[in-house]
């Protein structure tokens, strides 16, 4: 076969042995650029056919050179791309254009599509007329992949975030119409009843929105770091962190229906405070200046998030005292000292409106407010109060009418030995032998968010009520873990452990039973009996495959 990188002299040309030696030097340069050059190089006929075709390109499209040039290029072009391309090319013959570039997809030998960046430009004879086309290929495949999944990834954070902002939305509209009934309420009871009914229709959503964003985060770890993921992560984790503090606002108003509390243990005052500044920042900007005044203290025995939680209700309460307009006449003082050989003093100081002395003895009944109506409920210094005193702790106010109030909390010094009460230390477990998952919910989205978590080696099927559970029970009742909603229209989660207590008891003990609050006497004595089989939304990972 001859070369098909020779070089011929023109016609009439001398014999010259040295411009022969020349030739010939060049033709071997030429067709080693060709072969061995980092991106596929075709000559293409103007009818499209394959004329010479290096390595690269063979290995691009998994082609040899015999197969390529009994095809033509249409041959392995996407439908969806051949338009286009054929269009490029027409301008280029017409003498519209020298070259053109453009991003279209191959099918390779296996079948497989890979995307490719395509640079043509158009040979010419001598006599203008057109000869061939040069075509340099170059995969792309990978670099499109990772733009497909960071598109993916963005547009998944971006409907997440969006669903948590319209549910933010809908549900402070319904919290403002909770809250004028809450100071129209005059028993306690109301106020529980309230809590766990808000926390369910809040904790449900949350749950699927915390657990899709922890997925995608947990998927975006497993991938190369990639500056243009960064963004995604960070927020990723802005809008976990802020759908984690939603669920401790629930928490927080749940706290009337239950006296309990969450793992104690060694809390640092100091970082709890400056927590509860960062989140009073703004109010506090717009009345008052900040000053701190704090001197080493060791740590407290409590719960981070319960301080966290007084101390931010006690900094909004001397920030709401003062009024808007002049903030260097006033300012809100943070005192932090040892407070005899046990204690700690933590004290809150503003320059406001002050207290009555009449109103000081009601501060911290539940529903007792001294503001306008929709400022506040009447239950955050009585939460407060009930933290702190649950902790062994004491919390205190002195107030003058005119000048302001200072309220004094002192918590108990941990002992430097102590271990945070209710903590063990985590090893890591090894991972679960395949299981086959059952997973009971009647909001669709918790359904995908928990088989998501769960995720593989497990299988996973999904029953939208507790009717369909029965049914797919009837028809093979071999789980191995059984995740049930406890409240769902129809046939609850309590309805249903009836049933398989019928039909199959040996899963009972195989059932864990989701929550987002209890609102019936029922569904507390059941949960009860059920310890610790119980899962509360929103659900971390951690707590689901623990389980598993």
């Amino acid at each position: 076969m001859d070369n098909p990188f020779r070089t011929h002299p023109p016609v009439g040309a001398p014999d010259n042995p040295e411009a022969r030696q020349s030739l010939t030097e060049f033709e071997r340069h030429f067709q080693a650029t060709f072969e061995q050059a980092a991106v596929g190089i075709a000559h293409v006929g103007l009818d499209g056919r394959w004329l010479r075709v290096n390595t690269r390109l063979c290995s691009i499209i998994g082609y040899t050179h015999q197969e390529l040039m009994g095809l033509v290029f249409q041959d392995i072009t996407h439908p969806e791309d051949l338009a286009a391309d054929l269009s490029l090319v027409r301008q280029m013959l017409e003498g519209e254009r020298a070259t053109y570039s453009m991003e279209k997809r191959y099918f390779h030998k296996s079948g497989e599509i890979i995307w490719i960046n395509l640079t043509v430009s158009l040979v010419r004879k001598t006599d203008g007329a057109p000869d061939y086309f040069i075509s340099v290929i170059e995969d792309i495949t990978r670099r499109h992949r990772a733009e497909l999944e960071r598109d993916t990834l963005l547009a998944r954070e971006h409907q997440a975030r969006t669903e948590a902002e319209e549910l933010v939305r809908r549900r402070s509209a319904e919290l403002d119409a909770a809250r004028n009934a809450l100071i129209q309420a005059e028993r306690l009871a109301t106020a529980g009843q309230l809590a766990a009914g808000v926390g369910h229709e809040i904790n449900n959503p949350l749950a699927y929105v915390l657990a899709n964003i922890t997925f995608a985060l947990e998927e975006l770890s497993k991938r190369e770091q990639d500056e243009n993921l960064e963004e995604v992560r960070d927020a990723l984790a802005q809008a976990r962190k802020g759908a984690e503090r939603i669920r401790n606002i629930v928490r927080d108003l749940r706290t009337f229906a239950s006296s309990k509390f969450e793992t104690l243990g060694p809390v640092e005052v100091r970082e709890a405070l400056e927590f509860s500044v960062d989140m009073a920042a703004h109010q506090l900007r717009q009345r008052a200046r900040l000053v701190r005044d704090y001197e080493p203290v060791p740590p407290v025995l409590g719960n981070e998030s319960r301080l966290g939680q007084v101390f931010l209700n006690l900094v909004l309460n001397a920030a709401q005292a003062i009024p808007e307009g002049a903030p260097e006449k006033h300012q809100v003082t943070l005192t932090l000292r040892p407070h005899e050989d046990t204690w700690v003093s933590v004290e809150v100081t503003d320059t406001g409106c002050g207290i009555a002395t009449g109103n000081l003895p009601h501060l911290f009944e539940p529903f007792f407010t001294t503001k306008p109506v929709g400022v506040g409920t009447g239950l955050g210094l009585s939460v407060c109060h009930g933290i702190v005193t649950g902790l062994g702790g004491r919390i205190e106010v002195e107030s003058q009418p005119g000048r302001g109030s200072t309220f004094r909390v002192l918590l108990p010094m941990a002992r430097q030995a102590e271990a945070p009460r209710g903590s063990v230390t985590r090893t890591e477990p090894p991972p679960p032998p395949p299981r086959r998952v059952l997973v009971v919910d009647d909001e669709p989205e918790v359904l995908d968010a928990l088989a998501r978590l769960i995720g593989p080696p497990h299988s996973v099927v999904k029953a939208g009520s507790g009717a369909r559970a029965m049914e797919l029970l009837a028809e093979d009742a071999h789980y191995d873990v059984i995740f049930c909603d406890l409240m769902m229209p129809g046939l609850t989660g309590m309805d249903l452990h009836e049933g398989i207590a019928k039909k199959h008891p040996e899963l009972l003990d195989r059932m864990i039973f989701m929550t987002a609050g209890c609102f019936t006497q029922r569904a507390v004595e059941f949960l009860e009996r059920m310890e610790p089989r119980r899962l509360e939304k929103p659900f971390s990972p951690e707590a689901v495959r623990d389980f598993l």
